[in-house]
């Protein structure tokens, strides 16, 4: 079995890595790490989800997974699992979350992929939205768009 992941920085889960959660089934925790190893870096693998029951995992992926991936998957047991396709590639929603933050500091103050994968999370800086007459409006100002569709919000970033 692959080595548990460092834990991320407080208030924070990094990429491939998950919170484990007392009294919870330990087979979507040791499948989450089995898939964290066979799809290592990709840009297709997604923000993986787990019910609040336990009972079931949602794995998101871009495209189809490959074969090791698919092995890990086909081994599941104990719980339900549910493969959902992303509508647009994470590693691709990653890279442009990371620009904006870098483009816009001070106005972005945090920046990611959602989960479902339909597009980015932002938040914006309060003053600069409360200016502006709101989030999309202070994004607007700034000239800052994306490729993705974009779900703001104001606020500050907490542990990013």
């Amino acid at each position: 079995m692959a080595a548990r992941r460092k834990a991320a920085p407080a208030g924070s889960v990094g990429r491939g890595e998950f919170v484990v959660y007392p009294g919870g089934p330990t087979a979507i925790y040791d499948l989450l790490e089995r898939l964290s190893a066979a799809a290592g870096d990709s840009p297709d693998h997604g923000v993986p989800g787990i019910s609040l029951d336990r009972k079931r995992l949602t794995v998101r992926w871009s495209g189809e997974p490959p074969a090791s991936v698919q092995r890990v998957l086909d081994s599941a047991e104990g719980f339900e699992l549910t493969v959902a396709h992303t509508e647009f590639r994470p590693g691709d929603l990653r890279a442009e979350a990371e620009r904006l933050l870098r483009e816009h500091p001070g106005l972005v103050t945090s920046a990611r992929e959602r989960p479902e994968g339909d597009g980015l999370e932002l938040l914006v800086a309060p003053p600069a939205a409360e200016a502006a007459g709101g989030p999309d409006a202070a994004l607007a100002q700034a000239g800052a768009r994306a490729a993705f569709p974009l779900f703001a919000e104001a606020g500050e970033a907490v542990g990013d």
